[in-house]
């Protein structure tokens, strides 16, 4: 399956809806904690920002990468969101 820019966003806007994070970037509004896609090298990026300078993290730490190895990544990334959420602990 040949992944596009437009996949990778949809998955990071589903990220955004399921960690209830901000889910359009928008700077006259609190942006921490909103997951953005970063392209850069020919490769792309998960990122995450984390103060209302625009200041990001990177959550997989992978740097850019190419567009199917992201989201397949990022699709783990949510498996293990969801999971956690719906973890019974004993």
């Amino acid at each position: 399956m040949r992944v596009t820019k437009t996949m990778l966003e949809n998955k990071v806007d589903y990220l955004n809806k399921i960690t209830n994070s901000p889910r359009r970037y928008c700077t006259t509004d609190n942006l921490i904690g909103h997951f953005c896609i970063s392209g850069a090298y020919g490769g792309y990026e998960l990122q995450r920002v984390c103060n209302n300078g625009g200041g990001v993290t990177t959550p997989l730490n992978t740097g850019h990468i190419p567009k199917k190895e992201l989201y397949n990544l990022i699709s783990a990334f949510i498996d293990g969101i969801l999971f956690n959420s719906h973890a019974v602990y004993l």
